[in-house]
């Protein structure tokens, strides 16, 4: 495990950038997923003008989501597949060669849905670069405390503490959101390069115990310590609880 620390979160994000650019630009033909969320605004903002400039082609890559709530679609400002439409693919003046987002509104077609997207990760996969965020209690994706680290796309109960931060999501409004689907940690292990994004003083105790303590499933994020390639992205804060003697800790 690699431990970067930038200065701030504008740093981090260009960062990402980098990263995934150098990733794409050896395998101009992979499958790329980045997540939704407040933490990644800034690299999909970096992706999207580097593309818009021409630095990156993104007409070879495929794009799969990671996941999204059950219960609100892509009309649904919110759900996490109207922020991938909204952030990344609607202002790209170039599209993805192919690209799976969920439709968390249609629930009757959930299990398909979730059939569906692993059908495209074996079609394109394994996936080249995962970004991922860290919830407060230590999520990826949908993978939430007690995690099955086997499973594949699958949906899942939420926890009480995410759905205790969703109101964000939704201006401040409490949806009876109760259930996710998400891409699962079996398929997170297999992709090439992790990038686990984390910024902010609220994300400090969480992203500690990820990095230093025992790998178990009540932290779902503990598992990228077995990752061959995995790069946390840091700012200060979100890194301030961490040793400095830390091994791969690389301060920038």
């Amino acid at each position: 495990m690699k431990i970067i620390v930038t200065k701030d979160y504008q740093a981090m994000s260009r960062c990402a950038a980098d990263l995934v650019q150098a990733c794409v630009e050896k395998e101009p033909q992979s499958l790329v997923s980045f997540p939704g969320g407040d933490t990644p605004i800034g690299m999909l903002e970096e992706f999207v003008s580097r593309v818009n400039q021409g630095v990156i082609d993104p007409t070879g890559l495929k794009f799969v989501q990671l996941d999204d709530w059950v219960g609100i679609g892509p009309q649904d400002e919110g759900s996490c597949s109207h922020f991938v439409s909204t952030r990344l693919l609607a202002p790209m003046n170039r599209p993805f060669a192919d690209r799976f987002l969920f439709d968390g509104s249609r629930r009757d077609t959930i299990d398909q849905q979730l059939e569906e997207q692993d059908a495209f990760i074996r079609r394109y996969g394994p996936i080249a670069v995962e970004v991922l965020g860290i919830g407060m209690n230590g999520h990826l994706g949908f993978n939430e405390n007690g995690v099955d680290f086997s499973l594949r796309s699958h949906r899942t109960p939420l926890s009480d503490v995410t759905k205790s931060v969703q109101k964000k999501y939704f201006g401040g409004q409490d949806l009876p959101l109760t259930e996710g689907i998400t891409q699962g940690i079996a398929q997170i292990m297999e992709s090439e390069l992790v990038i686990l994004l984390a910024n902010g003083a609220r994300k400090a105790e969480i992203v500690s115990k990820a990095i230093t303590g025992p790998v178990t499933n009540e932290v779902p994020a503990s598992i990228l310590q077995k990752h061959p390639n995995c790069v946390y992205l840091l700012d200060q804060e979100a890194a301030s609880l961490l040793p400095k003697d830390l091994p791969g800790l690389e301060i920038r």
